[in-house]
């Protein structure tokens, strides 16, 4: 039986080798923080392969990932590394008999491989965790693949203890606001992370790609204004009566705030001057040389007061194709796995020109040929921005560098102008977990937010001056 080995045309690369080594050295227990484009994936599975061969090339593996396509991917990966993996996800009746017969014939020697890929949600199951439960853990390799999903409560309590080999990848393995969580995992990988490569050493290397980073200024309608100023009134009284700051625990579970967060961060999305100013953008940077483009859409709706509201993501798109006549295409969870892979085809040889997509090309998806990104919503979290920033730098042999625009919502001038006003300090703190976006966007890129480059359209507001009114400019 094949054995689990690098295969032969693979040159790994000097940081995989020693992140191999640094997670060997950690006990074969560890967190490996590499930035998204650096080949974690391949990193894992030299750790695994080496560790096959200290075992007498015997070695159970089991892989889960966030998502199906994911596990697809994986599929392709360990068929170069010589395995056949069992899929688990979707109907039982397709995988249960195949794992349980392998995993008799592993424990008794019959067999030298095993591999299964698994979805976190299956991993998680009563079911599946009964099956790899009969595993011999001394001679099983648990993978997970974005391990920052595992610590949240419905999953981390499904992480076996039985496996003695176990490897985290992420480029964001700390979860935000969730100290417990973040915890857990670092408990459970033992050494937490044992093995960082960031951006802009893999930049520096030539490994991810060089970019310019864009913030543009967007500011609210009025009507838009009014409904923002109410809701952030009405956090603020929340936020007192439940005696917490929004990170605070009591905070994330008054389920009242919850709403009244979800509804101001979908206005501030959605806000209905991001579609003009895209517009502006597109036909300044000329719309006959557009191309591998990814615009990056909120999930609300937009309309002008008396009009029927629409999606964004649909109004992106019309303004694209109709409008524009640009060659464009949704990118959605309404695809199937089929159609999505003729899309991103298309996207890759230039037969479309764009991807209008809400957050499903933020894991997992490689589109390296993309050289322009418009991020028209992003959520506070660190780690959306950051694998949305990494897949957009992963190199192409037609890539020098990407461009990467950043729509970055004001809150009210009234709010601004007014040092005494009680929603000054709220909305304070909301500005700056935008700035501290533009701020880890900027640190890497080529060009200052605020500075002018030839052939490239700019911010239309000064960063500067917003950091300025709300006393930020420390950030």
């Amino acid at each position: 039986m094949a054995a689990l080995s690098k295969p032969d045309w693979l040159e790994p690369r000097e940081y995989q080798d020693k992140a191999v080594q640094a997670w060997v050295n950690s006990s074969g227990q560890g967190i490996l923080n590499m930035a998204t484009g650096t080949g974690k994936t391949v990193t894992s599975l030299l750790a695994a392969s080496q560790l096959a061969s200290l075992q007498g090339d015997s070695l159970a593996l089991i892989i889960a990932a966030p998502y199906q396509h994911l596990v697809d991917q994986w599929k392709s990966d360990l068929n170069d590394f010589g395995a056949s993996p069992i899929l688990a996800y979707q109907s039982r009746t397709r995988w249960t008999d195949s794992l349980a017969g392998q995993i008799t014939e592993y424990n008794s020697g019959v067999r030298d491989i095993l591999a299964v890929i698994t979805t976190h949600k299956t991993f998680s199951s009563d079911h599946f965790q009964s099956i790899i439960g009969r595993l011999n853990g001394a001679r099983t390799m648990l993978i997970v693949d974005e391990v920052h999903h595992m610590g949240a409560p419905h999953l981390r309590s499904s992480l076996p203890q039985n496996i003695r080999a176990r490897l985290g990848l992420s480029a964001t393995p700390q979860r935000w606001y969730d100290e417990e969580g973040t915890e857990v995992l670092t408990n459970y990988f033992s050494n937490g992370v044992v093995f960082e490569y960031g951006l802009e050493e893999a930049i520096e290397n030539g490994y991810l790609a060089e970019y310019y980073y864009i913030p543009h200024i967007i500011e609210l309608t009025e009507e838009e204004q009014e409904e923002y100023l109410a809701l952030s009134r009405s956090i603020g009284k929340r936020m007192a009566a439940v005696s917490g700051d929004i990170g605070d625990a009591d905070s994330q579970a008054d389920e009242t705030l919850k709403q009244l967060l979800f509804k101001r961060a979908r206005l501030v999305g959605s806000a209905a001057n991001k579609i003009p100013e895209l517009r502006e953008l597109l036909v300044k940077t000329g719309l006959e040389d557009l191309h591998h483009t990814l615009i990056y859409s909120g999930d609300g709706n937009v309309g002008e007061e008396g009009e029927e509201t629409r999606r964004q993501l649909e109004a992106i798109t019309e303004l694209m194709g109709n409008e524009l006549g640009l060659r464009v295409h949704q990118f959605t969870y309404e695809e199937d796995q089929a159609e999505r892979e003729r899309l991103l085809g298309e996207f890759e040889t230039g037969v479309l020109q764009a991807l209008v997509a809400i957050r499903c090309l933020d894991e997992g998806v490689d589109v390296p040929a993309t050289q322009t990104a418009f991020i028209l919503a992003s959520s506070s979290n660190p780690r959306q921005f950051i694998q949305r920033r990494g897949r957009i730098l992963r190199t192409h042999a037609d890539k020098d560098h990407a461009i990467i625009h950043d729509f970055v919502v004001a809150p009210p001038t009234d709010v601004r102008k007014s040092g005494e006003d009680s929603l000054f300090s709220l909305e304070r703190n909301l500005v700056q977990k935008e700035l501290q976006r533009v701020s880890t966007f900027a640190a890497s890129a080529r060009n200052h937010p605020d500075a002018s480059i030839p052939g490239i359209p700019t911010s239309t507001g000064s960063i500067r001056q917003l950091k300025k009114d709300f006393n930020l400019l420390d950030v």
